[in-house]
């Protein structure tokens, strides 16, 4: 008799466990979803939308696979989340959708579409969430280059990096991982910089380097896992003509708006309406000044040369501040305050951005892009880097090289409250660390860019119309100018708006009032950013 009740309990038992090995594993669908700007917000909402109405179709009509749950997750970006390593532990802690059922996580962008979910759930099917593995549209670095920390410098073409606005599918048993490494009591991980520069590239190095394929060994020896290229991943949806197997998920190239087309309340907006205020030095007088006159300047009237020294041949404007071969925090809030007294009671001056005299741009895409904000508001627009994004003392700042545009509300509050710890700390990074502190976002701009075309890959540049490209080396500016920003040389400049002459700025003594930012001095302190920040 104990023998046949030991027997039935067996069999109870193995029956229970095969019923729970049958309950649908959990799909995950993440959208982050960028504060700013408001269409952004609303094609977030679309996204969720469309994926939940095709649920709902399935379901209807009885195909929906009864082997998944699926939940969909609108990710409200936080200040740091758009590296997406430091959005996991949100996922896990404070919105609690990221569990131990989840197998697989398909992480969107607001521009990312899912043009089929049925035929997505198929996919993944066939696939073995239990493996540490991610899928993506695979891209390659053409050389070795500065945004990507020169990672793989002998061979960067051999480096996959996923597109992440064409969706990445993680594993839930990768991503489950990846939290545990980035939580705060995650150890012995290895990160290669405190720089966030590209979310892309930065998480497939971090997998790379701190996952191990074999699920024992926590830190892979002789490499990690590498991105698995997905076919049914697409950069647009027409990528691949006449593909065996459709684009399921895919990045939406985004609309080109043309000057002057009104489109959501759009406030039309030309070169006219832009103060551009370009950053020289005596020695690049001859070299690069004449590049831009030959390029962009043809569509910039209201543009001014700051310089260490005063120069009536081209004409540029002395600053006061003596060059220096790093950082240029003085400079640039001189800049800013010449800039102000020079534009004056000119209301038909709406914005200023700040650029290098090796930036190149175009004038066009750049009005385009502001009627699109208002600029009666706090308004900071580059291409955005982050800086210990993992630490509470992080923040965001804009990189000077891409160019910033600001609001003239935004300047005078900088101008107001803002200071320089040295007069040789990184201008961009001070600008960024002072505004996250006033409570101003950095809101990213796409095609803005740092460095020059032949550092980012071909497909991302097609996804976004380039507004900006930075340094003269190693390349032609002028082929850039035509190719990539849609100009046509010409022989002659636009002249220079009047300029009334203006006393150089005096000594810097702007403050940022009462707001307590002694976590970041000490910050500057230990990493050489500026020996004090005036509070």
């Amino acid at each position: 008799m104990p023998t046949r009740i030991c027997v039935l309990f067996g069999l109870l038992c193995l029956a229970s466990l095969c019923c729970g090995s049958n309950k649908p594993g959990e799909v995950l669908l993440v959208i982050a979803c960028p504060p700013h700007p408001q269409q952004a917000r609303s094609d977030c909402l679309a996204l969720s939308h469309n994926v939940l109405e095709q649920q709902r179709a399935l379901e209807l009509a009885g195909i929906f696979p009864e082997d998944f749950v699926l939940k969909v997750h609108v990710m409200h970006e936080l200040f740091n989340s758009w590296t997406m390593l430091d959005a996991l532990p949100h996922l896990r802690a404070q919105a609690r959708v990221l569990g131990a059922r989840t197998e697989w996580i398909i992480w969107c962008q607001h521009n990312t579409r899912v043009s089929s979910l049925r035929g997505l759930l198929e996919q993944l099917r066939r696939q073995n969430p239990r493996e540490l593995a991610f899928y993506g549209h695979a891209l390659y670095d053409a050389e070795a280059t500065i945004i990507h920390h020169f990672s793989n410098y002998k061979d960067p073409q051999r480096f996959p990096y996923p597109m992440l606005s064409a969706g990445v599918v993680f594993t839930g048993a990768l991503l489950r991982r990846l939290a545990d490494l980035v939580a705060p009591s995650g150890q012995n991980i290895t990160v290669h910089s405190d720089f966030s520069i590209d979310a892309s590239h930065e998480l497939a190095r971090f997998i790379f380097d701190n996952v191990s394929p074999d699920p024992h060994i926590s830190t892979p020896i002789s490499g990690g896992i590498l991105l698995k290229s997905a076919s049914y991943i697409c950069s647009t949806p027409t990528s691949v003509p006449n593909r065996k197997l459709p684009c399921l998920l895919h990045a939406q190239p985004e609309e080109p708006l043309t000057l002057g087309q009104r489109r959501n309340g759009c406030e039309h907006t030309t070169g006219s309406h832009i103060y551009f205020a370009i950053k020289t030095c005596a020695k690049f007088h001859k070299e690069r000044i004449p590049i831009i006159e030959r390029t962009w300047a043809a569509d910039a009237r209201n543009r001014r040369y700051y310089s260490d020294v005063a120069d009536v041949g081209i004409p540029a404007i002395g600053t006061g501040i003596p060059n220096v071969q790093t950082g240029h925090c003085a400079k640039t809030m001189a800049i800013l305050q010449l800039s102000l007294k020079d534009i004056g009671k000119q209301l038909d001056i709406r914005w200023l951005m700040l650029v290098d005299d090796d930036t190149l741009l175009s004038v066009p895409r750049v009005s385009a892009l502001l009627c699109r904000h208002n600029a009666t508001e706090l308004v900071y627009l580059g291409q955005r880097y982050g800086y210990r994004l993992h630490a509470p003392d992080g923040f965001n700042y804009h990189t000077g090289g891409a160019g910033i545009v600001l609001s003239l509300p935004l300047v005078r509050l900088i101008v107001q409250r803002c200071s320089c710890p040295s007069a040789s700390a990184p201008d961009d990074m001070i600008l960024g660390y002072c505004l996250q502190a006033l409570g101003v976002p950095a809101i990213h701009v796409a095609g803005m860019h740092q460095a020059r075309p032949q550092d980012y890959a071909g497909e991302l540049l097609q996804l976004h119309a380039p507004l900006t490209f930075h340094k003269f080396w190693n390349t032609d500016p002028e082929h850039t100018y035509r190719r990539w920003l849609g100009g046509s040389m010409v022989n002659r400049s636009a002249p220079l708006a009047a300029h009334k002459e203006q006393p150089a700025a005096g000594p810097l003594h702007m403050t940022m009032g009462r707001h307590s930012l002694a976590a970041g001095v000490g910050l500057l302190q230990q990493t050489g950013l500026g020996k004090h920040l005036d509070l």
